[in-house]
């Protein structure tokens, strides 16, 4: 006989997608975007194009969605979670709503050092445009070097978070269907 499955609310698994498909493609895109060299702003070439506009979609992709962040972060404050207590030991438990906290936190972290690190006017979608909260180079690289290493840590820890997921579904504990 199979065990029934209790899910997150519907509202907690739409913000986790949503958070899954912004991360990963910024992630991805600004690992992608490191990679092509940076060259004298009198020389434009199509990588160089390229670049700019990933890194201005990934700009208003992260300002929009910083209140839905906002949001799963209060939301998974004020919501009970489903019982893992009867698949995963207790200890598994601890160790996942610790290493939880630790992604929501560098997330809030890659969200403010990105907003703090902008050498430049910048905005969402070209819907509004706010010029840099930071001017001084020196605070700029601090930010720039804090978000950098955050998303390092944060990469770390999706693939922990993976690991983990594909570990528990084949040892049958049916942990993506509480989120799906």
């Amino acid at each position: 006989m199979e065990s029934t499955v209790l899910k997150f609310d519907r509202t907690a698994r739409a913000l986790h997608w949503v958070s899954a498909v912004v991360i990963i493609w910024a992630m991805l895109s600004g690992i992608l975007v490191s990679f092509i060299p940076s060259t004298a702003q009198s020389q434009t070439t199509f990588l160089q194009d390229v670049k700019q506009v990933i890194a201005d979609f990934n700009v208003s992709l992260t300002m929009l969605y910083i209140p839905f962040f906002i949001w799963r972060v209060a939301h998974a404050v004020r919501t009970k979670k489903p019982s893992y207590s009867e698949t995963l030991p207790t200890a598994q438990v601890k160790v996942a709503h610790l290493a939880h906290i630790c992604m929501y936190n560098l997330i809030a972290i890659l969200l403010v050092s990105g907003v703090l690190m902008m050498d430049r006017p910048f905005g969402m979608f070209g819907l509004w445009s706010m010029e840099p909260i930071v001017t001084d180079k020196t605070w700029l690289l601090f930010y720039f070097t804090i978000h950098k290493y955050s998303s390092y840590i944060l990469f770390a820890f999706i693939i922990m978070h993976l690991g983990a997921l594909v570990k528990h579904q084949y040892s049958g504990n049916r942990i993506l269907q509480r989120m799906w």
